[in-house]
């Protein structure tokens, strides 16, 4: 079921085997699935149904380095969104943000979960295979496409092997034709369900432990109404995005100072995003005239591609992992210039590609969320985000425009025109918050284990890529899924299914 946290009336006290905090991606997959199969769930949403500018003002963050986008009706992201949605990177409704994210899914290869030794902080301790399950039985239920299907395609295979003879590689993704919204998907099976109850409008504000501290007891939520409740559960889960996950873990620090997991201070470490360069051109080229059925973007749903530069160049020079996305520009939107080539696909004559760039950057202590002094609306400390870089992230943004520039020409895709030189100065992030409470083997290494469990404690986990070391791949939506799907069943061997009466 689900109701208002103002609807509980004079009740303070929920109960569930399981609690999960947050409804988007993470949240609601592993909410339902521990419902679907017998356990008791309560699962806390701050936002309600509907947009709420007020709700949405608890996001807001105290930039102490590089700034995020932000909320603006005029902004070009986004243009699909009503326009109180364009631009943010995070949501408070719902649904989480999977209520603004475009539906790209795109997993992780085997290579970027080992550790690269020319990026400092960068080994998963789990592989691709401790994923690769869960990635298929998603692709599955959610239905979208299979990505190793479509990597061994006749016509992908034809056109990776042209690249790779100039050090490129070419990776897919699937877009499914409407993205995925968990508060659709999944709004019904939520109402009916008796397993799960979902409160909204209540924001988690602190984790009580017991008397030992290794055991969380409780979530208290309260809402802007000045509604509060008490939130018990044998095992909890954060599923409220880096940021958020990592403010309520610094925050609950009345029995533990500096907070929970924080024992060696790397609670909110490690931050990291995608950094885009939007602004660039691709004229084609022979080899894009031959595969530009492959590089359109619609009809919706459909697998895409991308490019980058391949291990071997990136390990040579240096370099940060990166993708090239290519957009097509029909006649009716640019002149054809005289003289330059020009390709036909499905939707008419391309004139040109607009040149998306994504960028990881290293992950390191010192990119990192605090608590400030400043509060919010409901009395708490709000975050200040010093989002900062290292001297091999500016280093390595222009070396990769360099080597990449000639060898995609020289491939046959074409030539491109970045415009302005990329740099971090003039990049936006990519609304992918990542690393606040990275996965390690050993606590002296990160916040939570490989089953995602925070360390230090025996029942709080953490969903969502705040888990990851780091974020290669520009897409992390798949990977933000698998891990949930994967924590799911961990959990399910560990909470035995039993009957117990939600309060209501």
């Amino acid at each position: 079921m689900i109701t208002d946290i103002l609807d509980m009336g004079e009740q303070i006290n929920l109960l569930g085997q399981v609690v999960v905090v947050g409804s988007g991606i993470a949240g609601a997959e592993v909410a339902t699935h521990l419902a679907h199969n017998g356990r008791e769930v309560v699962l806390l949403e701050s936002g309600r149904g509907q947009f709420d500018p007020s709700i949405q003002a608890l996001n807001n963050v105290t930039f102490l380095g590089k700034h995020h986008r932000k909320l603006d009706p005029d902004a070009n992201y986004h243009r699909f969104l009503p326009p109180e949605l364009r631009g943010t990177s995070r949501m408070r409704q719902f649904g989480g943000t999977s209520n603004i994210w475009t539906g790209k899914w795109k997993y992780f290869e085997p290579s970027q979960f080992s550790g690269r030794d020319w990026i400092p902080n960068s080994d998963w301790p789990i592989g691709f295979d401790d994923l690769l399950p869960y990635y298929n039985s998603a692709a599955k239920d959610y239905g979208f496409g299979d990505l190793q299907a479509e990597a061994m395609r006749t016509e992908i295979r034809e056109f990776r092997s042209k690249l790779a003879a100039h050090s490129l590689r070419l990776s897919s993704f699937y877009w499914e034709e409407k993205p995925t919204r968990t508060a659709i998907r999944f709004g019904d099976e939520m109402r009916r369900s008796q397993n799960l109850h979902v409160v909204l409008g209540a924001t988690a504000n602190e984790l009580r432990l017991d008397d030992s501290c290794q055991r969380v007891t409780a979530v208290v939520c309260r809402s802007l109404e000045g509604k509060e409740i008490i939130v018990e559960g044998d095992e909890i889960i954060l599923a409220m995005g880096a940021l958020e996950t990592a403010r309520l873990l610094l925050a609950s620090d009345r029995q533990l100072p500096g907070g929970i997991g924080n024992a060696h201070d790397l609670v909110g470490r490690f931050y990291t995003d995608h950094l885009k360069h939007h602004t660039g051109t691709l004229w084609p080229g022979q080899l894009t005239q031959k595969y530009a059925h492959e590089m359109q973007f619609k009809q919706k749903p459909r697998f895409c591609v991308c490019f980058s530069l391949d291990e071997t160049i990136q390990k040579e020079h240096k370099l940060l992992e990166h993708a090239l996305y290519l957009k097509p520009i029909y006649e009716k939107s640019m002149d054809i210039v005289p003289g330059r080539p020009t390709c036909q696909d499905n939707y008419g004559l391309v004139v040109a590609y607009r040149v998306n760039l994504a960028f990881e950057h290293v992950p390191h202590k010192d990119s990192r969320l605090t608590l400030g002094t400043k509060l919010d609306a409901l009395g708490q400390r709000k975050l200040e985000v010093n989002w900062c870089f290292t001297e091999q992230d500016r280093e390595s943004l222009p070396k990769i425009v360099e080597i990449l520039t000639p060898r995609v020409e020289e491939a046959g895709l074409g030539t491109i025109d970045f415009g302005e030189l990329p740099s971090i100065e003039n990049m936006t992030d990519a609304a992918h918050q990542m690393g606040t409470t990275r996965m390690a083997s050993r606590p002296e290494e990160g916040v939570i284990d490989t089953n995602c469990r925070v360390f230090g404690t025996e029942n709080l986990y953490v969903a969502g890529s705040a888990v990851f070391p780091t974020g290669p791949s520009y897409s992390p939506t798949f990977t933000i899924l698998a891990l949930a799907r994967r924590l799911g069943e961990h959990l399910l061997q560990k909470t035995p299914a039993k009957l117990v009466q939600l309060s209501s």
